[in-house]
C-alpha cells in the first residue's frame, strides 16, 4: 500500500509542468558542469604526464650521452648517472647491461628495484615505452625505458613519482563532484523558482478562465499583456469564447423561438377546445373544430420532423449515402411535384440543370424542394422560377433564382437561423410550412455533403440561392462507383 501511495505522490509530483521544467534544468546544468569538469580533468592529466614523459625523456637522452662518453669508465657513469637524478625531486634511474645487470643507478634506495614488488618489465624494441606502476595504493610511478644496440646492448630506465599528481587529480575529482552535487542543488532551487515565476501568467489565465461563466462569455482575455507563448492560446480561446457565446445566443434565441411557435398552435388548439366545449353545437361546428385542429397538428408535426432532422444532421458522426446522380432529373422531379403550384400560382417554372452531382438523392429534393416551395410563395403571378447548373473550380453548383419579393438587406444575415421570422424574409415556407425551419434545413442538407449554400437577393428583385457541390476526379468517381 505505501508503494501505491509512493507511485501516486510520484506521479502527482512530476505531472507538474514547473517540475518537470525544473527537473530539466538540472539535469542539463549537471550534464553541462560534469561535462567541462570531465574536459577539463582529461586535459589536466593528459598535460601532467606529457609534462612527466619529456622529463624522463630528457634523462634517458641525458644519460645515453654520459654513457657514450664514458663507455669504460664505470665510476664516471654511476656519477653521472646520480647527478641526473639528483636534479629533480622523485626521479629514479638505472642502467641494466646483460649479463652484468644494473651497472648504474642514480640512488642508493630505489623503490621499483628494492621494494616488495619490483619493477620487472623491459623494452621489446628499440623506441621509448611507458608503463604505469603501483607499489602501494598511494605510490604512482610513471616509468620510462629505452634499449640502445650498443656493444653490449644496454637499456636506460627513468622513472618518476607521480603520487603527488594522483593526489592532486584526485582533489580535483572530489572538487568537481562537490561543484556538481552544489550546482545540482542550487539548479533545483532556481529552477523551480524560475519555473514558477515563468507559469505565473499561466496560473493567471487559468484563474481568469475558471470565473468564466454563462453571463461572462463576452469577457475577452486576450485583450490583457501576455507573454508571446501564450498569446494565441489566448486569441484562440476568445474565438472559441465567441463561437460559445454565439452558440449561446442561438440557443436561448431557438428556445424562445420554439416556445413561442409551439405556444401559437397550442393557443389555437386550446381557445377553438374551449369554444366547441362552450355549448352544444351541430355536428358541422364539431367537424370544423377538428379540421381546425387537425391543420395544427399537421404544423406541429412538420415542425417536430424538420427539428428531428437538423438535430440527426448535426451529429458528428452522421454519415450519408452520396451516389452519382444526373442533375437533370433529379431537378426534374421535384420540378413535377412543384409544377401544379407554380401553374396554381402563375408563376412559370424552368429547369435547366445539366451534368451530374455527387449526393443523397433524398436528401437534394428535400433541399431544392424547400426552395421550390419558398421561392414560388413569393413569386408574383407572371414571374419565374429558374433552376440551373453551374462549374466551378472544384466545385459544382446548383442556382435555384426567382423574380420575387426579395429580401431586405438587415434580414440577410440571419435567413439561415431556425425560427427566424421577418416580413421581407421567406424563412417560414417550404417543406415544414410555418416553422421557420426550411432554409436551416437546407444548410444542415448542404453540411452533410461538404459543401456550402449562399443567398444573394435584392428587395423588389428576386432572390438566388447557390448550392454548391464538391466537385469529384474522375479518380475518385471510379473508386466511388466500386
Amino acid at each position: 500500500m505505501s508503494l501505491k501511495h509512493a507511485t501516486e505522490t510520484l506521479r502527482r509530483v512530476t505531472s507538474s509542468i514547473a517540475v518537470r521544467l525544473t527537473l530539466w534544468y538540472a539535469l542539463l546544468s549537471v550534464v553541462l558542469i560534469a561535462a567541462a569538469g570531465s574536459a577539463l580533468y582529461w586535459v589536466l592529466a593528459a598535460q601532467l604526464r606529457q609534462v612527466d614523459s619529456q622529463i624522463l625523456a630528457s634523462k634517458i637522452n641525458a644519460v645515453h650521452s654520459a654513457l657514450s662518453r664514458h663507455a669504460g669508465n664505470a665510476e664516471a657513469l654511476r656519477h653521472e648517472t646520480q647527478l641526473e637524478a639528483s636534479t629533480i625531486r622523485g626521479v629514479f634511474i638505472w642502467v641494466s647491461r646483460p649479463p652484468a645487470g644494473i651497472i648504474a643507478r642514480g640512488r642508493d634506495f630505489n623503490p621499483l628495484l628494492d621494494s616488495p614488488r619490483p619493477f620487472t618489465k623491459s623494452p621489446n624494441t628499440l623506441k621509448k615505452e611507458e608503463w604505469k606502476w603501483k607499489i602501494h595504493d598511494h605510490d604512482h610511478y610513471l616509468i620510462m625505458a629505452q634499449r640502445f644496440a650498443d656493444h653490449p646492448p644496454t637499456t636506460i630506465y627513468v622513472a618518476i613519482s607521480t603520487t603527488q599528481n594522483a593526489q592532486f587529480l584526485a582533489i580535483y575529482r572530489q572538487v568537481l563532484l562537490l561543484a556538481t552535487t552544489l550546482v545540482l542543488l542550487a539548479a533545483v532551487a532556481a529552477g523551480y523558482l524560475i519555473a514558477r515565476r515563468g507559469l505565473r501568467p499561466v496560473a493567471h489565465l487559468a484563474q481568469i478562465i475558471d470565473e468564466l461563466g454563462a453571463g461572462q462569455l463576452h469577457r475577452r482575455v486576450a485583450e490583457e499583456h501576455w507573454p508571446s507563448e501564450l498569446h494565441t492560446l489566448a486569441a484562440n480561446f476568445d474565438r472559441l469564447l465567441g463561437r460559445l457565446e454565439a452558440s449561446f445566443n442561438r440557443i436561448s434565441r431557438f428556445s424562445a423561438d420554439l416556445a413561442h411557435e409551439l405556444r401559437t398552435p397550442l393557443h389555437i388548439l386550446r381557445g377553438e377546445a374551449e369554444i366547441a366545449l362552450s355549448r352544444n353545437r351541430n355536428p358541422a361546428d364539431y367537424q370544423a373544430c377538428i379540421e381546425s385542429a387537425m391543420e395544427e397538428y399537421g404544423r406541429l408535426s412538420r415542425m417536430v420532423d424538420a427539428l428531428l432532422f437538423l438535430a440527426r444532421a448535426e451529429q458528428p458522426d452522421a454519415q450519408i449515402d452520396t451516389p452519382l446522380l444526373d442533375n437533370r432529373d433529379e431537378v426534374a422531379a421535384v420540378c413535377a411535384f412543384y409544377q401544379a403550384m407554380a401553374d396554381e400560382l402563375g408563376v412559370a417554372l424552368v429547369n435547366r440543370a445539366i451534368g451530374s452531382v455527387v449526393a443523397n438523392p433524398g436528401l437534394l429534393r428535400r433541399a431544392l424542394g424547400n426552395l421550390l416551395d419558398n421561392a414560388l410563395r413569393h413569386t408574383p403571378a407572371g414571374g419565374q422560377v429558374g433552376i440551373r447548373t453551374a462549374i466551378r473550380p472544384s466545385l459544382l453548383q446548383i442556382i435555384v433564382s426567382d423574380s420575387g419579393s426579395g429580401i431586405a438587406p438587415e434580414d440577410l444575415p440571419h435567413v439561415f437561423d431556425r425560427f427566424y421570422c421577418a416580413d421581407a424574409a421567406r424563412l417560414r415556407q417550404g417543406q415544414g410550412q410555418g416553422t421557420g425551419l426550411g432554409l436551416a434545413i437546407v444548410r444542415s442538407i448542404m453540411q452533410l455533403h461538404g459543401g456550402e449554400v449562399a443567398l444573394q437577393s435584392e428587395l423588389g428583385r428576386g432572390t438566388t440561392i447557390t448550392l454548391s457541390f464538391p466537385m469529384i476526379t474522375t479518380e475518385a468517381l471510379a473508386s466511388h462507383q466500386r
